[in-house]
């Protein structure tokens, strides 16, 4: 393979954070604290660890290649999750292939996305420690329903990935879910599942998650029931076609899919004259009328620092008989 350095200062992204830093950290207080929250500290240190990030300046290492006695400098990375695009693909793409050649078994998988109402998602904006809680609910419910289909004595292979992201960076929070196509019993048997029902799955992650919001009294009981409900009830569960045990490509795809970073560089568009920022969408969005959003460069940032998460939580999360991998 050829190493071939990476120009970070011919980035939009660069231009949009190194101009706009300083205004964005001394107005959050007043125009955004009250929907977004506090600003954390963690979003100022990524903020100024993705401008170092690849400068030379800031520090490298020297690669050697002991044939033909050539050097190339590695400028370090500032590892800043979920916000810098070139650190976020290197840690999806090892990730994705050490959960497929460490963790998962020799079985079919499918990925399932499990989703809520708009109502309860800015709960988790503003209380983060239910993230984890909502990981929980997810497994939970999933754990459930391959029991009540394969077996009482059975436990399915869950990873699950926690996503605050939605297509135009909009806090959108979700689970995405690799599980097994069926669950293992003790001795390691393995159990298909011949069809899943997504609605039966939705119900146990719906009953689970509402649950648990009015214990940590996030929501009372009364907004529960009514949730409960809803003709339309605005969770929802989609349930992807099964991949091969054998497809190992396949499974890394996924893999990295259910991890990557919420931010598209090929997406973004920043006018620096009009001090403007164009984000594109995959779809149209119907409650915008278009496929694209337009924010200024400060808004922005308050976006995207949303989906920083806190140091020492986990994105990722493994469950039964995955767990303690």
């Amino acid at each position: 393979r050829i190493y071939r350095p990476r120009k970070p200062r011919e980035s939009p992204l660069f231009r949009l954070v190194s101009q706009h830093i300083e205004e964005f950290l001394r107005v959050y207080p007043e125009r955004f604290a009250k929907e977004h929250g506090p600003l954390r500290p963690v979003v100022e240190r990524v903020l100024r660890g993705f401008i170092e990030c690849g400068d030379v300046a800031r520090g490298f290492a020297r690669a050697w290649c002991s044939t033909c006695r050539t050097s190339d400098l590695i400028p370090y990375s500032c590892r800043g999750r979920n916000f810098c695009p070139s650190c976020e693909k290197k840690r999806s793409l090892l990730w994705a292939e050490w959960l497929r050649e460490e963790v998962l078994e020799p079985v079919p998988h499918r990925h399932v996305v499990l989703t809520m109402p708009r109502l309860l998602r800015g709960i988790f904006r503003k209380r983060r420690e239910l993230l984890l809680d909502l990981s929980q609910c997810g497994a939970e419910a999933l754990s459930e329903y391959l029991r009540r289909e394969v077996g009482a004595d059975t436990r399915p292979g869950i990873v699950v990935s926690m996503a605050t992201a939605g297509d135009m960076l909009q806090w959108n929070v979700h689970l995405h879910v690799l599980a097994s196509d069926g669950a293992f019993s003790e001795d390691g048997t393995f159990h298909p599942l011949a069809t899943w029902n997504g609605e039966a799955l939705m119900r146990l992650f719906r009953e689970r998650l509402l649950a648990r919001l009015v214990d940590k009294h996030a929501i009372s009981q009364e907004l529960a029931q009514r949730l409960i409900s809803w003709r339309h009830p605005g969770f929802s569960t989609h349930v992807g076609e099964p991949i091969a045990a054998d497809d190992g490509q396949a499974l890394e795809n996924v893999a990295g899919y259910v991890t990557r970073n919420p931010l598209s560089l090929q997406r973004l568009l920043y006018i620096d004259g009009q001090q403007a920022v164009i984000y594109k969408g995959l779809k149209h969005n119907p409650s915008l009328g278009r496929n694209f959003e337009t924010m200024d460069p400060v808004e922005w940032l308050a976006r995207m620092a949303d989906h920083i998460p806190n140091p020492g939580r986990h994105r990722t999360l493994f469950y039964a008989y995955y767990a303690n991998r």
